[in-house]
Formats: structure tokens, C-alpha cells, sequence
């Protein structure tokens, strides 16, 4: 039997010097970073990634901790 999906709230943190922090459940999965026309991505083991756009970066931040939990 398939289990049910449940909705989580995703929080984002106000950006302190062009970084923002994700969070689902008080659980980090990491921070973006915005400087001027670039998007980068920062999980919690430090490696980073370039993301076209904010919500791009917090769809790969989710998909990391949705592919490890």
C-alpha cells in the first residue's frame, strides 16, 4: 500500500549578506548564497553548486535531502 504524501513546510531564513538558509523541520540542508547575478548553492558537507535561479537551488537542496533521509 502506498504511503500518503504529507505536506512540509520548507523555511527560509532572511538572507544575512546574500546568504539564505533552508531548513525543513529544523533540520539544515543548506544555504544559498546570491551575489549579483549568480546563485550558489552550499550543502552541509560544504561542496557547492551553481543554481540558475533561487528556487532552483532550494528544489536541488530538497532533492539532496529527500535522496539521504
Amino acid at each position: 500500500m502506498p504511503r500518503k504524501n504529507k505536506p512540509v513546510a520548507v523555511e527560509i531564513s532572511d538572507a544575512i549578506d546574500g546568504v539564505s538558509e533552508v531548513k525543513i523541520n529544523k533540520v539544515v540542508l543548506g544555504q544559498i548564497k546570491e551575489s549579483d547575478d549568480t546563485i550558489t548553492v552550499i550543502y552541509p558537507d560544504n561542496h557547492t553548486v551553481k543554481a540558475p535561479d533561487f528556487d532552483a537551488g532550494v528544489s536541488m537542496l530538497i532533492a539532496e535531502y529527500n535522496l539521504h533521509h
